[in-house]
């Protein structure tokens, strides 16, 4: 216990501190004082009650006395005449930087919003990006901030109704996620419930005047449960440590009542008893009791021991039919989860073992921080690839607050992903390495696209080439920023030349769907239009750009081909391979013509015709190779336009695939899935291992069948797609 100037009493405990730390804090509670003296809080109370108990919080979560000192000084700087010079002559450099990364993101919580509605996303963003940018230099001041936020929510009330109502949305929004990820389960409900209080207090009273009824009748009820299982685990001879009833937090109900329509009684977990027992094998002898002596709810049995929850979180949870039939759940877990589980981070040994303060600062590189921080480490990389300060959080949301998943390679390790991951993210995941060089998947023992979302507890199988070879492709589906950034990075380290390679590589076969089969071959007009569209000076520059990722290869198509690029605002008619709608105009006029079956042109190819003696005009696509050399007998054609919409074109694709069980079906839902309708189909065996598929599809133009070969390029086994219509 220590006493500030004014007799009144702090409630930290001295005793874990050094001599050199009790000083510290000492002479920091004695300066902030001073520095608040004559100031007051909304509530009418002493400022000095503020930073006092941000101070005994952070003092109980078990930070270092550097950690309490500047929670005692956080807001000296910003609201007293007191400098971060100052500080730093008084209390040394560590300190002052505590301080400073406080005030910075307090004088972005003082901004006033631009306008009521849209001022409150911009400041929590930008909130978020102080926020998380200090705490990759230094935990501390994210825990300080925490405490911070949780006494400024336990004094909300006296507060006008708007600034409650934005400080309790970003403390929903921002503060309880974080309190979630660092394992502070008992500092995130508590979040949560002050928050929910002032967020939707219409909502919050309804539902606490319900449970208050609901609890009243159910203390009794666990009253008798943990009579009855204490009885039974002595008559087995196991020991337990405690014993208790828990009541589900009020806003964590209220999530949960969209899933039972809204019926309180029908959530299981409303209540639920926590036995805390010695160690890791009396839980689970503890499990099996419980087990013989009440029926339980097979899907309902959770091992968050053997596999651990993102934050680290470790018990067990079981749901049974417990006294009269009630359904109730039970957790058991150590005293040592039970801590962790409450406290995260705080509670690690990771502040046990470094109470001088300097490794606490991640730009020391001295200490590792526990696996389930690890995301601490990835903000500190995602600081560095992100290209501007909101792309930082949006990728910082994703890593945060989205749900997990977990799940597993073939040996059994766990990963955790964001929702929504796809097996490439975990390959990822497994190794940067393992990513670049990744050439298919399985999961759960089939082979699957790698842009297949995972799901809880799937077994992935990573199948790897000798060499790294990424696609451009993988950036339009990957989840991850792990992911993402290491693409990227591949290819900015690529040379000039080997971009360039990898961009005409990329480009060139998607240009075959226009009758193209080298860029060279492109008019030049369409050329010109797509440097000055994307400001490069020539095609080696769209390549690189293609090969850097920085440039998809469907931005380019849609640049050189723009009157294409949807049937509703197509300029011409497009012809169908029926010839029911459209026509081609040989020297402007309609004369009778044929298209030509060794080219077999569409729309909009570029045309070139040959008179033929007694058949009429025969339209090639310009650059067949079949095209007589007689130039006398050369007519120029061109697609005739509409002003109407076009029908459909017809097109010939054929497909060379590992000869499989459901290659057909897998051809076949692809071209459902975008929509599109198959017009013929056949296939043939060109061995045992391959197999050729050769169909028509009807499209509305080029541009959505370079979208189906793109797709068909993506299913499991497929080593090439073509338009025989080029």
């Amino acid at each position: 216990m220590i006493q500030n100037l004014s007799n009144k009493t702090v409630q930290i405990d001295m005793t874990r501190f050094s001599p050199d730390g009790q000083a510290l804090i000492s002479r920091a509670l004695d300066y902030a004082t001073k520095a608040h003296k004559g100031q007051k809080r909304r509530s009418g109370k002493p400022y000095i009650t503020h930073p006092t108990a941000v101070a005994e919080t952070v003092a109980a979560w078990g930070l270092d006395a550097e950690a309490v000192a500047a929670a005692l000084l956080h807001d000296t700087v910003e609201d007293t005449d007191a400098t971060k010079a100052e500080i730093t002559g008084e209390f040394g450099q560590g300190i002052a930087d505590l301080v400073d990364g406080l005030t910075k993101l307090n004088k972005i919580e003082s901004m006033p919003q631009a306008e009521p509605g849209s001022g409150h996303l911009v400041m929590t963003s930008e909130n978020l990006r102080k926020l998380l940018l200090a705490s990759t230099e230094d935990l501390r001041v994210l825990l300080i901030k925490l405490a911070d936020r949780r006494h400024n929510l336990q004094t909300l009330g006296h507060l006008l109704p708007e600034q409650r109502l934005r400080i309790a949305r970003e403390s929903l929004e921002i503060y309880a996620p974080l309190a979630d990820r660092l394992g502070m389960g008992l500092l995130k409900s508590e979040i949560e419930d002050l928050s929910f209080r002032y967020y939707l207090p219409d909502e919050y009273a309804a539902l606490e005047k319900e449970v208050r009824i609901t609890r009243r009748s159910s203390g009794r009820y666990i009253t008798r449960l943990c009579h009855e299982i204490k009885t039974t685990l002595a008559a087995a001879g196991v020991e337990i440590e405690s014993i208790e009833g828990r009541q589900k937090h009020l806003y964590s109900i209220y999530k949960k009542l969209p899933k039972v329509d809204g019926d309180v009684n029908r959530l299981y977990d409303l209540i639920a008893v926590r036995i805390i027992v010695p160690d890791v094998a009396a839980c689970y002898q503890v499990l099996g009791l419980l087990h013989q002596h009440y029926k339980p709810l097979i899907a309902r049995i959770k091992d968050y021991i053997a596999v651990p929850k993102p934050n680290g979180y470790r018990s067990l949870h079981t749901t049974v039919f417990a006294v009269d039939g009630r359904i109730t759940e039970i957790q058991i877990r150590t005293p040592e989860m039970h801590a962790e589980a409450e406290l995260g981070l705080a509670a690690h040994f990771y502040y046990d073992a470094q109470k001088d303060g300097q490794n606490y600062r991640r730009r020391s590189g001295t200490t590792v921080l526990p696996t389930n921080l690890g995301w601490v480490t990835a903000l500190k990389d995602l600081r560095e690839a992100a290209s501007s300060g909101q792309d930082f959080v949006e990728k910082a949301k994703l890593e945060l607050f989205t749900d997990r998943i977990f799940v597993f390679s073939p040996k059994g390790d766990l990963y955790d992903l964001p929702e929504g991951a796809t097996a490439l993210d975990f390959a990822f995941a497994v190794h940067s390495e393992i990513g670049l060089r990744t050439l298919g998947a399985k999961v759960n023992s089939r082979l699957v696209t790698l842009d297949r979302h995972l799901e809880n507890r799937d077994v992935v199988e990573i199948i790897t080439r000798k060499q790294a070879a990424p696609n451009r492709d993988w950036l339009g589906f990957v989840r991850t920023t792990t992911a993402r950034n290491r693409i990227k990075a591949w290819y900015r380290a690529a040379s000039r030349g080997t971009n360039i390679a990898s961009g005409r590589g990329a480009l060139e076969p998607e240009l075959r769907a226009w009758g193209y089969r080298r860029i060279e071959e492109l008019p030049k007009a369409a050329t010109a239009a797509l440097l000055d569209g994307v400001s490069a000076k020539s095609w080696d520059d769209v390549l690189v750009m293609i090969g850097e990722g920085g440039l998809t290869v469907g931005q380019v198509l849609r640049r050189l081909f723009p009157t294409t690029s949807t049937r509703q605002h197509a300029d011409h008619r497009i012809v169908t391979r029926s010839n029911k709608t459209g026509r081609v105009l040989v020297e402007s006029t309609r004369l009778p013509y044929t298209l030509a079956p060794c080219c077999s042109p569409v729309f909009p190819q570029p045309l070139i015709g040959y008179v033929t003696r007694g058949k009429g005009v025969t339209v090639h696509r310009e650059g067949c190779h079949n095209i007589p050399s007689d130039v006398d007998r050369l007519a120029a054609c061109t697609w005739e336009l509409e002003s109407q919409d076009g029908g459909n074109i017809i097109c010939q694709v054929e497909v060379t695939a590992l000869n499989r069980v459901g290659l057909l079906r897998d051809i076949t839902s692809s071209v459902a899935k975008q929509g599109l309708s198959i017009v013929g189909l056949e296939s043939e065996n060109i061995d045992e291992d391959e197999a050729l598929v050769r169909f028509k599809v009807e499209v509305a133009d080029l541009h959505e069948l370079a979208s189906l070969m793109r797709q068909l390029q993506k299913e499991p086994g497929i080593r090439h797609v073509a338009n025989l219509n080029t």
